[in-house]
C-alpha cells in the first residue's frame, strides 16, 4: 500500500478499455505461438501490422507489450494451447459482464474456442470449447459458488462490479456507512477510482460521510461522474502515477487521475493506454523479478548456512573420534606389556574356548564383537577397541591410519567451511541492482532491417520476400523513398519521409540496408549499385502479359542510382527513455552515422569468418558492463549480413 492506494492488477475499467481496444487490434489476427515466461504466459499474435506480444497473467493482467520476457519455456498449458489453438484466428476480445474477466474467441478448422482470463484474485486462465466446456484450466477451482475443472461447463465468478449504466447506483450506496466505502464495495471499484469519482462530484471533503445523510441529488451526481469517467477512459489515453521521484510508476489509470494530482500532489505522466499499461507492468515485472532474486538469495543463504552447520557438526564428530584414538594410542604405549598380554590372551581364548570365554580369562577385556573381530580393552582409565586378528604392532598401525584419515577429513572440512563462509559473505554483502533487472522495449520496426538516418527518418527493409511484401503493402506511401539493389535477393527498403523532403544524405544512409543485406555481401563484392524512386512510382501491377513473383515489384519512371561500398558499421546505442530509463540496443549503418550515435562500434566488410564467430568477438570486445544486460550475441548475429571481417573496433564507453 503506497500513498493510501494499491494497484496490483488491472481494474474493471482497464479491462473494459482493453477489451474494446484489443477487439479492433487483434481481430482477424492469428495465434502464432504461445510461451510460458517466469510467472505469466506470452501469446505471439500475427497481425497485418506484424507480430504482437500479449502478456497473460491470471489475477493480474492481459495486455499488448513491447518488452520481451527474460525467458521463454513450455509448460502443460503452453503445450495444450499450441496443439489445440496454434494458428487459430482471433474473432473477438470481450469483457464478460462488468467484471475483470476477458474472453478471447478463436476459430480453427471451423470450430470456435475461447481463452478466458480471469483477472480477479485467485483468477485462472481457461480454454473452453464451443459449448463452454472447460478443455484446460491453469488451476483446478472447487469453490463454494462454482467449480472450474476439465469437462465441466465454465461458470464465471459471481458478479461484483456494477456497470455505470445500472439504474440503481445511488440506492446501492445507502447500504454503506461512507461514500468511499459505498463506491468501493457497493459498485466494486478500487479505492483510487472511488476517490476520483467523489472528487469530481465535488464531495471530497465528505468522502467519509454516511450516504443516507447526503442529498439525493449529490448521490445521483456521483453516478453521473462514474459514467463520465468511463467515457473518458474510452479515449485511449493512459496515465502513470509516481509517488517517488526516480522510482517506477506506482499506479496507472485509463482516465486522468485528478484527485491524485490536485489533492495529493503526486506526479502524473500522460501516455497512450497501451504504453501506460505496458510500462506499469514492466516495472511490476522488475519488482517481481527483484523479489524472486531476493528469495533465491535467501534460499541460497539458508542452504550455505545449513551446509556450514553440517560441516561444524562433522568436524566436532571427527575431532571427538580423533581424540578417542589419541587416548587409545597413549594408553597402549603407557601400558604396553599389559595390552600385549591381553591381546595374546584373547587370541588364545577365542581359538581354544570361544569368544564367550575371553572376558573371564583375560584381564581388562570388557566387551567383544565377534562379527568384527574386536575386543574392548580397558587400560588404565581408557577403554578402546583392538582387532584380535592383528598383533599389537598391527593395531597401532591401524590406529595411526585412522587418525591420519580423520586429520585429512578435518582439514578438508575446514577448507570447505572457509569456502562456504566466503560464499556466505558474498551473499550477505550482495545488493540487487534494479538496473540489472532489464526493461527493454522492442519497437515495431525492430523485426525488420532498420536504421534511423541522421535527420531522424526511419528506414526499414525486409529480411525475406514475405517481409518485403508486408513493407510494400503496409508501410510504403507515395511520398516515401523506395530503395532496392540491382541484384537478386536484395531487400526492398522504405525510407519513411512523413511528407518531408528526404535529403541526399538520408537516401545514402538508407541505401546501406539494401546494399549490405543483399547477396552481394556473401558474394564478397566491394560495392554495389542501389537505385531509389518515390513511392508513387512503385507498383505490384506487372506489364500486360508478365507475372511478378512474391517480393517483386515494378518501378515506373526514372530510377536514381548511387554506388554503395559494402562496408557496414555495427554499434551500441545508449537510449535514455523517460518511460523505460536507460537501455542499450544494436544499430547499423554507414560509419559516420553509427559513430555519432553509439558508445562503441565496429566496421565490417565481407570476409570469410563465420557470422557466429564475428558476433562473439564483437560481444566480447564491445559489449561491456551494463550493456550486457540488454544485448545478446543472438541480437548481434541478426544484424550481421553474412561472413565478415572486422576492420575497425572503436570503444567509446568503458
Amino acid at each position: 500500500m503506497v500513498g493510501g492506494f494499491e494497484k496490483n492488477s488491472m481494474d474493471v475499467i482497464d479491462v473494459y478499455v482493453a477489451s474494446s481496444r484489443y477487439t479492433e487490434r487483434l481481430r482477424n489476427c492469428f495465434l502464432d505461438n504461445f510461451y510460458k515466461a517466469s510467472f505469466y504466459w506470452l501469446m505471439r499474435v500475427r497481425c497485418k501490422e506484424g507480430v504482437l506480444s500479449v502478456k497473460v497473467e491470471p489475477g493480474v493482467r492481459f495486455h499488448v507489450s513491447s518488452v520481451e520476457p527474460g525467458e521463454k519455456r513450455v509448460d502443460p498449458f503452453t503445450i495444450f494451447v499450441r496443439r489445440r489453438l496454434g494458428n487459430a484466428r482471433i474473432k473477438d476480445v470481450r469483457q464478460l459482464g462488468w467484471e475483470r474477466v476477458l474472453r478471447v474467441d478463436l476459430e480453427r478448422g471451423g470450430v470456435v474456442y475461447g481463452i478466458i482470463v480471469e483477472l480477479l484474485p485467485r483468477g485462472v486462465a481457461i480454454v473452453v470449447d464451443d459449448e463452454d466446456k472447460v478443455l484446460f484450466t491453469t488451476r483446478l477451482l472447487e469453490l463454494r459458488d462454482r467449480v472450474v475443472k476439465t469437462g465441466v461447463k465454465y461458470q464465471p465468478p459471481p458478479l461484483k462490479g456494477v456497470s455505470p449504466k445500472a439504474q440503481n447506483l445511488a440506492d446501492i450506496l445507502l447500504a454503506y456507512d461512507s461514500l468511499v466505502r459505498g463506491i468501493a464495495k457497493g459498485w466494486g471499484l478500487p479505492g483510487y477510482i472511488a476517490e476520483e469519482i467523489i472528487y469530481r462530484a465535488g464531495l471530497f471533503e465528505g468522502k467519509n460521510a454516511e450516504p443516507a445523510k447526503i442529498a439525493r441529488v449529490d448521490l445521483s451526481r456521483l453516478a453521473e461522474e462514474y459514467a463520465r469517467l468511463v467515457v473518458e477512459a474510452e479515449s485511449g489515453r493512459g496515465y502513470l502515477v509516481y509517488y517517488t521521484e526516480g522510482a517506477g510508476p506506482a499506479l496507472f489509470t485509463s482516465f486522468r487521475p485528478r484527485v491524485i494530482a490536485e489533492e495529493y500532489g503526486w506526479s502524473v505522466r500522460e501516455l497512450d493506454f497501451d504504453t501506460a499499461v505496458d510500462t506499469f507492468f514492466s516495472f511490476y515485472e522488475k519488482s517481481i523479478a527483484r523479489k524472486m532474486v531476493e528469495r533465491k538469495l535467501a534460499e541460497k543463504k539458508g542452504e550455505v548456512e545449513a551446509a556450514i552447520k553440517g560441516i561444524l557438526e562433522r568436524v566436532r564428530s571427527f575431532q571427538a573420534e580423533l581424540e578417542e584414538y589419541k587416548k587409545a594410542l597413549n594408553a597402549i604405549y603407557e601400558n604396553y606389556g599389559f595390552v600385549e598380554h591381553a591381546l595374546l590372551c584373547s587370541q588364545e581364548a577365542r581359538r581354544t574356548r570361544g569368544w564367550d570365554s575371553i572376558p573371564r580369562l583375560c584381564d581388562g577385556v570388557k566387551a567383544y564383537q565377534p562379527d568384527k573381530g574386536l575386543i574392548r580393552l580397558r587400560a588404565g582409565d581408557v577403554e578402546f577397541w583392538l582387532d584380535i586378528r592383528l598383533d599389537l604392532t598391527g593395531n597401532i598401525v591401524e590406529l595411526r591410519k585412522k587418525m591420519s584419515e580423520l586429520e585429512k577429513k578435518i582439514k578438508s572440512a575446514v577448507e570447505k567451511k572457509k569456502s562456504l563462509e566466503e560464499e556466505l559473505e558474498k551473499i550477505e554483502g550482495s545488493t540487487i541492482e534494479e538496473s540489472r533487472i532489464v526493461i527493454r522495449p522492442r519497437e515495431w520496426y525492430e523485426r525488420y532491417h532498420w536504421l534511423i538516418t541522421t535527420s531522424g527518418l526511419l528506414a526499414i527493409g525486409g529480411r525475406d520476400a514475405g517481409q518485403n511484401e508486408v513493407i510494400y503493402r503496409k508501410y510504403l506511401e507515395d511520398a516515401d523513398i523506395f530503395l532496392h539493389a540491382d541484384i537478386h535477393g536484395a531487400p526492398i527498403v522504405v525510407l519513411k519521409t512523413h511528407g518531408r523532403e528526404a535529403s541526399e544524405r538520408d537516401i545514402l544512409e538508407a541505401s546501406y540496408l539494401t546494399a549490405c543485406y543483399s547477396k552481394a555481401w556473401k558474394a564478397g563484392f566491394a560495392s554495389i549499385d542501389v537505385f531509389w524512386a518515390r513511392g508513387d512510382q512503385v507498383s505490384k501491377t506487372p506489364p500486360s502479359g508478365e507475372y511478378l513473383s512474391k517480393g517483386s515489384f515494378m518501378v515506373y519512371g526514372r530510377r536514381n542510382y548511387v554506388i554503395i561500398p559494402l562496408e557496414l558499421s555495427l554499434g551500441l546505442e545508449r537510449v535514455e527513455s523517460s518511460v523505460y530509463g536507460v537501455y542499450y540496443r544494436v544499430i547499423v549503418g554507414p560509419e559516420e552515422l553509427v559513430r555519432e550515435r553509439s558508445v562503441g562500434y565496429v566496421v565490417l566488410r565481407p570476409g570469410d569468418k563465420p557470422v557466429e564467430n564475428v558476433a562473439s568477438e564483437i560481444y566480447d570486445k564491445l559489449v561491456k558492463s551494463r550493456a550486457r544486460e540488454f544485448i545478446t550475441v543472438g541480437e548481434i548475429i541478426s544484424r550481421i549480413p553474412g561472413p565478415s571481417t572486422i576492420v575497425k573496433i572503436v570503444q567509446k564507453e568503458g
